[in-house]
């Protein structure tokens, strides 16, 4: 994407701030023509002094302590302007983000690694407080003080204001702007090895387990260690990038100073013209300096902001239309002639399949690994639409629900229960203020798991994060159970949720299945005979077709 495109639609999001920018913008100005004030009044008073010319050095005096006290007081109020300015955008772009990711769907996600979504939540975002904070408000910034600058040493010589013009606008434009243009690659680049080694972490954090058992220490450690090789040496680029920029910069500075000392000479200038100019080019290059590192910074801030820019505007599989209508009672669902293919592979993975439930009934589909059981979930809870065919509920097809009514409808469970680091109740109730706590704990007794709830110094009211130990699959998953029959939705769809448990366990959940279920439409999952049991009809499927 062009740079242009990313730069407008990180714009937008200053929009509201535009006061505040505004009010930053004049107090950096103020804070940096003090700075160049100190050492402009301190020439003119001297030059004064060696003419003989009669100085009030109290009133001089009085204006370098008060040119202090502006510049401190300026500088304080607009760091503090852009940076509450940068972090509440931060705030805001990350609520953006999780807005995108509730907008492109769970399917979208699971073609994307979680270190690379950890790396656009945090890192990515937090990377932009460079733009916000130390690249709008500087540029006018700059801007300005080079103006009031150019246009106080033209009033004593137009030449000498055009070469240090042409200094300032070296370092705050034209070599950051090469400087970002040759070297965009390496904020890319450095990018692409942050978020390898960031997954290649969480890899390692999440399957210890499986590393110790089956001895793979050094393989894991060799991988982390080639990963982070990598991110150095992309590091080493950046830094040596940067400090190349701040000493050409710096020459820069040297060499407008050296230019205006020589013309001002060579065209037989006054010696106190010729001076003031040294001096007001030796002081002015603050702002323009600040810029001059933005080409180097922005290096890997408009990285982090393309892969947002990208995450923001990916089109999702499926879309809900906020007029759709509702159900509020579940009477038959039916599948009619589904056909489904993954997003760029041509093989079907469910090929014109047709099932039919009526209210109260139970499904149980067994196949392979890999067959499309999960797949056909999937489909009921619209992560994609069928390529072919359709599924209806109440004869209305699924894709003219709304979402709150597809969520409303049913109720899901997985082999495995992600739970939150938060109370058992608020995991039970996932925080909804409509749910008692007797109806919490009726959950939780239907679900065989209060028991061992009290048992807890704190009970229901437990944080999961203090527990002593880790929670074991058959707890996780009667509190998945327990969550599901809170909510209480007409339709149950059951994805392999016995598949990590014992037989002494996976009977349990089974029949809590059979008593607290029996009167909601379920489609159970399964590759366990066992856990079909409970399913009034069993059909299988294989090489995408369903049979009895």
């Amino acid at each position: 994407m062009k740079d242009r495109t990313l730069i407008r639609w990180l714009l937008t999001f200053a929009k509201p701030f535009k006061g505040k920018m505004t009010l930053a913008i004049f107090l950096g100005i103020i804070s940096n023509l003090a700075v160049v004030a100190i050492p402009v009044i301190s020439t003119l008073t001297l030059l004064r002094l060696i003419a003989g010319t009669a100085v009030n050095l109290s009133l001089i005096l009085g204006l370098l302590i008060a040119c202090g006290i502006l510049r401190g007081v300026a500088r304080y109020l607009e760091q503090y302007q852009n940076h509450d300015i940068a972090f509440r955008l931060l705030a805001h772009i990350r609520e953006e983000i999780f807005a995108a990711l509730r907008k492109i769907g769970p399917a979208r996600l699971t073609g994307k690694n979680s270190g690379d979504l950890i790396t656009s939540i945090s890192t990515d975002v937090e990377a932009l407080e460079v733009f916000f904070a130390h690249t709008i408000s500087p540029v006018f910034i700059a801007i300005g003080t080079m103006l009031v600058t150019f246009l106080f040493l033209a009033s004593y010589d137009l030449g000498l204001a055009f070469l240090l013009l042409m200094g300032q606008l070296l370092i705050g434009a034209i070599i950051p702007f090469i400087s970002y243009r040759r070297n965009q690659q390496i904020g890319d680049d450095y990018k692409t090895a942050f978020v390898a080694v960031s997954q290649t972490i969480m890899e390692n954090a999440n399957s210890i387990k499986d590393i110790a058992q089956f001895q793979l220490e050094k393989t894991r450690l060799t991988k982390l260690n080639t990963d982070s090789r990598v991110l150095n040496q992309q590091n080493r680029r950046r830094i040596f990038q940067g400090n190349t920029l701040q000493l050409f910069s710096e020459a820069v500075v040297i060499g407008t100073t050296l230019i205006v000392f020589y013309f001002g000479n060579k065209h037989g200038l006054p010696t106190n013209t010729i001076i003031l100019s040294v001096v007001l080019s030796l002081s002015s290059f603050g702002p323009v300096l600040a810029l001059g590192n933005l080409g180097n910074a922005l290096l890997t801030t408009f990285s982090s902001g393309r892969r947002l820019y990208q995450l923001v505007h990916e089109e999702p599989f499926v879309t809900f239309d906020k007029n759709s209508q509702t159900i509020t009672e579940m009477e038959q669902l039916t599948a009619e002639q589904l056909s489904f293919s993954y997003p760029n592979q041509q093989k079907k993975v469910l090929d014109q399949i047709s099932l039919a439930l009526k209210k109260g009934q139970s499904i149980g589909i067994s196949g392979k690994s890999g067959s499309g059981k999960s797949t056909l979930l999937k489909l009921l809870m619209r992560y994609w639409d069928p390529a072919s065919g359709k599924i209806t509920v109440n004869n209305q097809e699924l894709s003219q629900l709304s979402e709150g009514a597809l969520h409303q409808l049913e109720g899901v469970m997985e082999q495995s229960t992600f739970l939150f680091e938060d109370t058992i109740a608020n995991n039970i109730s996932l925080k909804r203020e409509s749910v008692s706590q007797a109806a919490i704990e009726e959950a939780a007794k239907a679900a065989a798991i209060h028991d061992w709830i009290i048992s807890l110094p704190e009970g229901y009211q437990t944080e999961l994060s203090k527990l002593a130990r880790g929670i074991s699959d058959g707890e996780r998953q009667r509190i998945g159970l327990a969550r599901l029959l809170v909510y209480d939705a007409p339709l149950i769809l059951l994805d392999e949720p016995t598949s990590n448990l014992d037989y002494v366990n996976e009977q349990a959940i089974l029949a809590a299945f059979k008593e607290r279920l029996q009167d909601k439409t379920m489609i159970l999952v399964s590759h366990r005979n066992s856990t079909l049991k409970i399913a009034e009809k069993r059909l299988h499927l294989e090489q995408g077709k369903l049979s009895k």
